[in-house]
């Protein structure tokens, strides 16, 4: 499955080397930097909702694009890893509506 198009992953792969070196070549040091900044996001993204902000779908973007630059940094194929949470995402959702059914059964 091509989750991302080949612009999409040409682009993330750009900002990738960049962010290594603004931010660290060596894997443990930008790992470390790119959870700092993913935390940082999610503390806006919950502030400017909270204000009713539409602001905070900008930073979600940004939080995605930390997300896909940690694939890269562990070399795994963010297509891979996002088929497989679709997979984990749904068995999940279907087991919790089943076990709300059954109580209110």
């Amino acid at each position: 499955m091509n989750v991302f198009t080949k612009k999409a992953s040409d682009e993330i792969k750009k900002i990738h080397r960049l962010s290594r070196h603004c931010n660290g070549k060596e894997k443990k040091k930008h790992e470390k930097k790119l959870l700092t900044l993913m935390r940082k996001h999610v503390d806006e993204i919950e502030g400017l909702y909270q204000n009713k902000d539409k602001h905070f779908l900008i930073e979600t973007g940004d939080l995605i694009i930390l997300c896909l630059e940690m694939f890269l940094e562990n070399k795994v194929s963010a297509d891979q890893v996002m088929e497989q949470c679709f997979n984990r995402y749904q068995k999940k959702l279907k087991s919790l509506m089943r076990k709300s059914k059954d109580e209110k059964s």
